[in-house]
């Protein structure tokens, strides 16, 4: 093999690591991860990955800022290829959104795209709380427990 070919492979390989660490981290400590993004978001407002490394206080979390990308970035993919996203009309932005529920609890991504893209989780105001529970926006909220599921038959295949 020449140079090139191995640096391809080795890309491959890299990423194939990276997703097999992403699944197991999600299969394995995502309801953990959910209840404590949940905890902090009510207490901060919200949370990204810069929180976790720069934030002040500093988020409580048993996970890395790396982990917390896999779960914005995994939920916001799920979403985005099982139920579609909904935008927010009122952002100057370009953006979407993402909604999942896990013990009545619900938690909100927020995407926004411009010069780079930046991700969060926040708690939907009321608003969309009622419409996702009580009309057909509902649509996008999606169970906590379908996504968890979606990775574990992703390992069983």
């Amino acid at each position: 093999m020449n140079t090139d070919e191995l640096k391809i492979k080795s890309f491959f390989e890299e990423r194939k690591r990276e997703e097999e660490l992403q699944k197991d981290f999600i299969i394995h400590q995502g309801y953990t991860a959910f209840g404590e993004i949940l905890k902090e978001v009510k207490s901060r407002g919200s949370l990204n990955e810069a929180d976790v490394y720069y934030g002040i206080p500093k988020p409580q979390l048993s996970f890395s800022e790396v982990e917390l990308g896999y779960m914005l970035t995994s939920m916001m993919e799920y979403a985005t290829n099982h139920v579609g996203n909904p935008v927010d009309e009122e952002s100057e932005f370009e953006n979407k959104l993402a909604f999942f529920e896990h013990e009545k609890e619900m938690l909100q991504i927020y995407e926004v795209s411009g010069q780079g893209t930046d991700s969060w989780f926040e708690i939907p105001d009321e608003e969309t709380i009622d419409k996702l529970s009580n009309t057909a926006y509902g649509v996008y909220l999606i169970q906590f427990d379908d996504f968890i599921n979606h990775y574990k038959n992703k390992v069983i295949k």
